[in-house]
């Protein structure tokens, strides 16, 4: 005998969830001299091939006579065709202004700086980019410094460093910059409490040892959201590096974690009968 289905409709509805994988984010960090040994043309011109999509600068000159009055920012961001930059002062210098500044392919929806403890007449700064949601489905955080040499305000200006990292919340953040701090030392350690070091992070970590001499860095923060794939201090045969900076470039290449959609899939069954059945599929954004 057989049973009869009365139903004419029947609606389910299923709550997907959809990974939508992760987007590279191309970080770069260089201690450009001041533009004493190359302009901002050639500077671009040499970092270029490598495509970053954010370049935290230091010492960085602004109109100086050294720098025949060029802003050197604006111009290593036009070889590069990026239209976001910006420049922080740390003092006057040479009929111009000197300090750090960055440059990034992304729009920045916010800006903020910070005078950091300091020595002289240099008052060292911390820059903060804000890389908007539409970007990478979250807010990311970027930060730029260039820390004192001198061991006697080194305490005291990463006591602030940390305390100015920990006002934001965001779940992807970064510091980058001339750190002036060698990863052997107990200053490298206590930033390691609340950061992940990109050199020893990635394809090349097992090639790498803790004691590489290096004052340059970026540092990601501690979330699952991102992950570092690769970082190289740029060296290749190009060209002489060290006749454009007495730094190399140093870039780390990190994968994004794009936010989860939830997707409602509207799944009609209607049925005319034991032959007779259509099945039709509407999907749609919660």
């Amino acid at each position: 005998m057989k049973t009869r289905i009365n139903l004419l409709k029947i609606l389910l509805f299923i709550s997907i969830t959809v990974m939508t994988g992760a987007k590279e984010l191309r970080i770069m960090s260089y201690n450009i001299y001041g533009g004493r040994l190359a302009n901002g043309v050639k500077l671009g011109n040499s970092i270029k091939k490598y495509k970053p999509d954010f370049i935290s600068l230091q010492e960085v000159d602004k109109n100086t006579k050294r720098s025949k009055y060029r802003d050197i920012t604006m111009d290593i961001a036009e070889e590069l065709g990026y239209r976001y930059y910006y420049f922080q002062k740390a003092r006057d210098f040479d009929s111009g202004e000197y300090g750090i500044s960055f440059i990034s392919k992304y729009p920045i929806d916010k800006i903020y700086s910070f005078e950091l403890p300091s020595i002289g007449v240099e008052k060292r700064q911390v820059l903060v980019a804000e890389i908007g949601e539409k970007q990478f489905g979250q807010k990311i955080m970027i930060m730029n410094t260039h820390l004192d040499f001198k061991s006697e305000i080194k305490k005291e200006e990463l006591d602030y460093l940390m305390w100015i990292s920990d006002m934001f919340k965001n779940e992807v953040k970064f510091l980058s910059g001339d750190l002036n701090i060698l990863p052997t030392t107990s200053h490298y350690k206590k930033l390691m409490e609340e950061w992940n070091d990109s050199y020893m992070e990635g394809e090349k970590k097992e090639e790498r040892k803790m004691e590489d001499p290096r004052i340059d860095y970026i540092l990601g923060g501690k979330s699952k959201e991102l992950q570092a794939k690769d970082s190289f201090f740029i060296n290749d045969d190009s060209q002489e590096w060290n006749k454009l900076s007495d730094h190399l470039p140093y870039m780390g290449i990190y994968n994004i974690k794009q936010e989860e959609e939830n997707k409602k899939r509207e799944i009609r069954i209607k049925l005319g009968g034991e032959d007779n059945m259509e099945i039709v599929q509407t999907e749609g954004k919660e």
